[in-house]
């Protein structure tokens, strides 16, 4: 951002001088859009099932509420059917802690096999 500047010195009625600065800005170009970055995770309403072997819920399914885009640790909240034991049928899950599955229950995309196959080791 260029900017132009002047001094200025002013006679007051006869006695001491006075300085001043102006600073006047020049309009600053459009800064160019942001780009969006790609989305996350499973999409809204998609069926998921659950990797995370002490979930009450692991290998069973449910459906993707929503997809907190901000790098949480947690981002998937994912509602179910049946309630656990304290009455609650919703959870947060990792990306790698779902899969998404079809109707007929088949994978159909796995955000991180290799790690879940780690973890069984």
């Amino acid at each position: 951002m260029a900017s132009s500047l002047a001094f200025k010195s002013t006679l007051l009625a006869g006695k001491a001088r006075r300085a001043s600065l102006v600073v006047r800005a020049e309009e600053a170009a459009a800064a160019p859009a942001p780009v969006k970055k790609p989305d996350v995770g499973p999409k809204r309403g998609t069926t998921v099932r659950i990797l995370r072997p002490e979930s009450y819920w692991f290998r069973e399914t449910g459906k993707v509420v929503s997809v907190d885009q901000s790098g949480i640790r947690y981002p998937v909240v994912v509602r179910f059917e049946k309630v656990n034991y304290a009455g609650v049928s919703t959870n947060n899950y990792a990306l790698d802690e779902v899969e998404e599955v079809n109707y007929a229950g088949v994978s159909t995309n796995n955000y991180a096999l290799d790690e879940v196959e780690e973890v069984k080791k």
